[in-house]
């Protein structure tokens, strides 16, 4: 089996320019997961063990690499109503590392770059791009977990909860976790974390209706603790317990303190792998608390499910499904409720031809603006986003090295305050791997 280091397991497979809420949560693990784990990749182990890369091996030392080009074209590179089409070329590349002794001691490191580029509409032109490091030590019958993250981003228009404006807005994330696993006697084991998020725009000129995006600087700091109760083999009954504080480096101004305090509570249980099947689903409520009364709270249950089933060696299911609150980027709203859904289903027909579908649906509903800005160009009155997506990819697994793709993807949505608008994208593309 192989694994890639880091951050990219959870995002989608084929979308190379994907709309889809909440970016920045798909390159963290799950919650209740610990700092430091290494994360299976999809995309390679879907393929069969002969055209799987070997990468390079230096003793405990595993280096793989690889890169790909495609080119393709979007009918809307705007995402926005009325926006334009455009040929569209997308480089990407990815370096990792991996060393690994004793039973559970290991260290990784990984380094991802995604340039997308739009000729006929260079104003959407973006390169993003993520480093990671991070380790797992086993003191014999505990293990303490390190990550550090840095993440060069960019959010579209159609990120829920994102602003409407014509370019993609830049960001920063910083991510450091630190998780100890202590392990009893018994069957129970608890699992105490700290996470820390550093999130910072770069400078985005302000207009008449929209301010400069400073004041969406902020630091998140997460503690919490999850008990693992061993029922079976590798399957565990979970309760995780977790506070949340978010402050904001640079107020809005004329506006209230976005700060806020939170709290949350989930119990579930994690099937492990056994056989065809994993399962992992949690579920509980979630309270978001402003320091400003003007903003009040928000509250809400809250789940997180991942379903995975293998009905063959060359055939497997994966369906996901979270519900929570999310942070906005709209100036008059601080938090809403997001509800998404995906399944993906990939297929390997005669070793080295691999099928894959995908669709999704995210929905996000944000409150009423509070009064105090009523009468003002950033009063809204309670609305909602919906966004649907589905795709389909086939490769062409040319060798351990080298393999074609072609994919075509749709999505619809709308910003808040219009209606649907489609998006078609197809893209052929050319894949190297160490």
């Amino acid at each position: 089996m192989v694994f890639r280091l880091g951050l990219t397991a959870a995002a989608p497979l084929f979308v190379v320019d994907g709309a889809y809420a909440q970016v920045i949560d798909n390159y963290f693990p799950a919650i209740g997961s610990g700092a430091g784990e290494l994360a299976q990749e999809p995309a390679q182990v879907r393929a069969m063990g002969a055209y799987a890369p070997l990468g390079k091996r230096y003793g405990p030392l595993r280096i793989d690499a690889d890169g790909s080009e495609s080119e393709g074209y979007v009918n809307n590179a705007d995402r926005t109503v009325g926006g334009h089409s455009s040929a569209v070329v997308s480089t990407q590349g990815n370096l990792s590392a991996v060393s690994k002794w004793g039973k559970r001691d290991q260290v990784h490191g990984n380094i991802s770059v995604d340039d997308i580029r739009y000729p006929s509409r260079s104003i959407q032109n973006r390169t993003n791009w993520t480093a990671n490091v991070g380790g797992v030590h086993d003191f014999g019958h505990d293990t303490i977990g390190v990550s550090y993250s840095h993440l060069a981003l960019v959010q579209m228009p159609t990120d829920l909860g994102a602003l409407v404006v014509d370019h993609p807005v830049p960001y920063q994330v910083d991510d450091g976790r630190v998780s100890y696993t202590a392990t009893t006697h018994g069957r129970l084991s608890l699992i105490p974390q700290v996470d820390v998020q550093r999130y910072h725009f770069d400078s985005f000129p302000p207009t008449a209706s929209q301010p400069g995006q400073g004041y969406r600087d902020r630091i998140l700091v997460t503690e919490g603790v999850t008990a693992q109760y061993e029922l079976r083999g590798d399957s565990h009954a979970l309760l995780v317990m977790q506070g949340t504080e978010i402050r904001y480096q640079n107020q809005l101004e004329d506006a209230p303190s976005r700060d806020s305090n939170g709290a949350s509570v989930m119990a579930g249980y994690d099937f492990g792998m056994r056989g065809p099947l994993r399962f992992r689903a949690l579920v509980g409520y979630q309270t978001r608390r402003y320091r400003a009364s003007a903003y009040g709270s928000i509250n809400s249950p809250m789940a997180e499910a991942e379903f995975n089933w293998s009905p063959t060696r060359l055939t497997s299911v994966t369906l996901s499904v979270r519900h929570g609150i999310e942070d906005s980027a709209f100036e008059n709203v601080v938090g809403y409720t997001f509800t998404g859904a995906r399944i993906g289903v990939t297929h390997t027909y005669r070793r080295n031809i691999v099928f894959s579908a995908y669709g999704q649906i995210q929905k996000a509903n944000y409150p009423s603006a509070p009064a105090f800005l009523q009468n003002t160009v950033l009063y809204q009155e309670h609305n909602n986003q919906t966004f649907y997506g589905v795709g389909a990819e086939v490769q062409w697994l040319i060798n351990r090295h080298m393999h074609l793709s072609a994919n075509y993807d749709f999505s619809s949505q709308n910003t808040v305050g219009s209606g649907q608008f489609p998006i078609h994208t197809f893209l052929v593309g050319f894949h190297l791997s160490l």
